[in-house]
Parts: C-alpha cells; sequence; structure tokens
C-alpha cells in the first residue's frame, strides 16, 4: 500500500492537484513494462485549467441496506 501524503494546499482543489500530481510520480515509479497509466494530469496554460483523470480499481458489495457500497482497492506499491 502507499504511504498517505501530507498536503501544502489550502484549498480542496489545490490539495486533488498535489494528490494527483503524487498518485502520477507513484505510478512512474513501477517498471515500464508493468506500470498502470490510472492518472493523467494535463495542464492547459491558455485557459487556465488543470485536468485530473482517474481510474482506481475497485471491489463492490452489497450492504445490509440493499446499498451499493464500492471499496477502492490499491494498485501503487
Amino acid at each position: 500500500m502507499a504511504a498517505s501524503i501530507g498536503s501544502n494546499a489550502t484549498t480542496l482543489e489545490g490539495q486533488l492537484w498535489e494528490t494527483a500530481l503524487r498518485i502520477q510520480i507513484a505510478e512512474l515509479a513501477i517498471p515500464v513494462e508493468t506500470r498502470p497509466n490510472n492518472i493523467q494530469v494535463s495542464i492547459d496554460t491558455e485557459n487556465q485549467l488543470v485536468s485530473v483523470t482517474f481510474s482506481v480499481p475497485a471491489t463492490f458489495t452489497v450492504d445490509g441496506s440493499g446499498s451499493l457500497v464500492a471499496s477502492p482497492t490499491s494498485y501503487l506499491p
């Protein structure tokens, strides 16, 4: 399981960006032949936008009230 991170950002948006970059760095540390590509971070300076796309493996269960419960599963070392 990957270690948790601390954030220096003071907004949720900033924290999301920092977290996305850390996940991307963790993915890049995995050898190319087995590296996942679950996160993409792009920066559009012209329109002043940061875009984050993230997919994560998950398990799904149904709780006692019949609600679907999704639990992300770890994929990073």
